[in-house]
């Protein structure tokens, strides 16, 4: 019985498959596309940061000159705040907006909005501190609305993204990718993330990612001379347009590496994303890389830069200086990068579960 039910849906599918019709191209599912996206007509307008350090043009001077702004302190590895620990996220993103949105704001069009935090703000969060006006923008995904509704803006398009510690960059790409499609003809992105509480602290210690010694002094470091990172609140904001400004977004690139928690393991990953800006943007002056302090993720990054025709070009890693913005370091590092004096830049984020996400632009 078995065998004649064998040779009766054998006989069906033969039959099936005679004759079925040639497959429509157009219901076929769409190859794997291209890790590059290019942008033509997408400009950096605006840009600005929040870190203990100051502002984008004194971040960037206390990267050119590497002068550490870290210190040791009852928490281990980090930066004192100017200000209160719970109000500083949201006050940071306020004051860092100031200048993207002016470049902006009498502009025509639907803006684009893509302002994030990769886990919300926990210091805010908590119930013990008694500030309900901090609860609503310290969940994740309501820092964008919670700046849009201070600066009087109506009607906007939405873009949030999570991405670990590269939620900077996948943020600026999703307000790229609306100007570039037309949905939205300006727009703001970036990211910040605020000081840490205790108990999520340990968090980063029990995956062994916490600085146990003095970052040190180099760009990519590479293994054993990389201690783990020290976290600080930052905030980075950059203002897009369809319309010219000082920086043109050239391409970008969002891949992913999922096989640890903390660290990449393929190479190819890095490797593709790397010759893809190459074949976008060659010969760039300045590569901002992510750095994040760890051996492994210092490790698998420098041996990607050392591997190619980008090798030469000079580095830089922020961490070391000012510290690890967790899930705004991808906005923070840019915004103070965008100050360089230099023509053709790229910069780097890889963070934690696999998510990197890697930019290049050009002084318009």
């Amino acid at each position: 019985m078995l065998s004649t039910l064998g040779r009766h849906l054998q006989g069906a599918t033969t039959a099936t498959l005679r004759t079925s019709p040639e497959p429509d191209v157009a219901t076929l599912p769409p190859p794997v596309p291209h890790p590059l996206t290019r942008y033509d007509h997408v400009y950096v307008t605006g840009w600005d940061c929040r870190l203990a350090v100051g502002d984008a043009a004194a971040a960037w001077a206390a990267a050119r000159d590497g002068r550490r702004c870290l210190a040791h302190g009852d928490l281990g590895w980090g930066a004192p705040l100017p200000g209160p620990a719970e109000t500083w996220l949201t006050e940071a993103v306020l004051a860092a907006a100031v200048a993207p949105w002016a470049s902006i704001a009498d502009l025509p069009g639907l803006p684009a909005w893509s302002v994030c935090t990769s886990k919300g703000d926990p210091m805010g969060l908590d119930p013990f501190r008694q500030r309900p006006d901090l609860l609503v923008p310290s969940f994740p995904g309501a820092l964008g609305g919670h700046l849009a509704r201070h600066l009087g803006l109506g009607v906007h398009l939405s873009c949030p993204v999570v991405a670990a510690c590269s939620t900077g960059l996948y943020a600026l790409l999703a307000v790229a990718d609306a100007i570039a499609q037309g949905r939205a003809s300006r727009g703001l992105a970036g990211a910040a993330d605020g000081a840490l509480p205790p108990w999520l602290r340990a968090g980063f210690a029990n995956l062994g990612v916490l600085a146990e010694a003095a970052p040190p002094d180099s760009t990519v470091a590479g293994g054993a001379a990389s201690t783990g990172f020290a976290p600080v609140p930052g905030a980075g904001l950059v203002a897009l347009a369809d319309r010219p400004g000082p920086w043109r977004l050239v391409a970008g690139v969002r891949l992913g590496d999922a096989r640890h928690e903390t660290h990449f393991s393929d190479p190819a990953t890095l490797a593709t994303a790397l010759a893809a800006l190459w074949e976008a943007l060659p010969a760039p002056d300045l590569i901002v890389t992510h750095a994040t302090g760890t051996a492994a993720g210092d490790r698998y990054e420098k041996a990607g830069l050392d591997l190619g025709p980008w090798r030469a070009a000079p580095r830089l890693a922020c961490k070391p200086v000012w510290g690890h913005a967790l899930g705004a370091s991808g906005a923070v590092e840019l915004a103070a990068a965008l100050e360089a004096p230099v023509q053709r830049l790229w910069k780097l984020s890889l963070g934690f579960g696999g998510h990197l996400a890697a930019v290049a632009l050009e002084r318009a």
